[in-house]
């Protein structure tokens, strides 16, 4: 008789289940969650399934071993980077889909990061250029948001190469920033730490000290801009799939 009402028992446990992509489960450390920002969208979409609405920040306390005011704060980060939407009183997971299959999407990820690349040098990547983009999506994992900011923070700086933008993602890595919340508050300290480490009651000129910032006039007239080059994509096409790299010549034909 117990063995029959354990029986049961299993039965009514195993019909009574919630279904995830298969992505979310594997795949939401790619875009920078947390394993306890991954297990509150779990929690909640997992509420909703059953109980056909949005849980209170109560009943997801029960659930988990933390806070009330971290559930809080996690809901709030994540609806602030648009990853979760709050409508009709459900939450939606789609703008998270959406980012991860932007992350599985590598070449397409990459096609952007070159676009910008050429935009903000005003050139043709080379094939080692390439490489090296594709190197950081693949290989690193960087994600393609993170790549245009280590970017924009070059170009800002007035430095147009490779390894300066290389030298910012492996900082951004060590210091583990993988969200853009994350990266605002990196930002904020290095330039807090900025502010404290200028010497008090220095009156020389920025031209009289080395390694002196440049301002937006000098760094535009150091710049130079090559004219943009035909044949846009094709050498990142042969990268991508292992082919040879154009010669010199094929790239200077219209």
């Amino acid at each position: 008789m117990g063995k029959r009402l354990l029986d049961h028992a299993i039965d009514a446990i195993e019909q009574s289940y919630v279904t995830f992509p298969y992505i979310l489960l594997t795949k939401y450390r790619s875009i920078g969650l947390t394993d306890q920002e991954a297990m509150v969208v779990f929690q909640a979409a997992a509420y909703q399934q059953i109980e056909h609405s949005f849980p209170s920040l109560d009943e997801l306390v029960s659930r988990m071993s933390i806070s009330k005011d971290q559930i809080a704060a996690i809901l709030q980060s994540l609806l602030g980077q648009g990853l979760l939407v709050h409508t009709n009183h459900r939450l939606s997971l789609r703008p998270l889909f959406e980012r991860m299959i932007g992350v599985q999407s590598n070449q397409t990820a990459a096609l952007s990061v070159f676009t910008r690349f050429e935009e903000e040098f005003g050139r043709l990547l080379s094939p080692l250029e390439y490489e090296q983009v594709i190197h950081w999506i693949d290989e690193d994992g960087y994600t393609e948001w993170l790549i245009v900011e280590a970017l924009r923070e070059s170009v800002l700086a007035g430095v147009y190469n490779f390894r300066y933008v290389d030298t910012i993602l492996r900082e951004w890595e060590r210091s583990n920033v993988k969200t853009e919340q994350q990266l605002t508050e990196h930002r904020k300290r290095h330039r807090v730490t900025q502010r404290g480490d200028k010497a008090p009651g220095s009156n020389k000129s920025s031209g009289s000290r080395q390694g002196a910032p440049r301002t937006d006039r000098q760094a535009a007239e150091e710049r130079i801009v090559p004219a943009v080059q035909p044949g846009k994509y094709e050498r990142f096409y042969q990268v991508y799939k292992g082919t040879s790299a154009p010669s010199a010549s094929q790239e200077a034909k219209p």
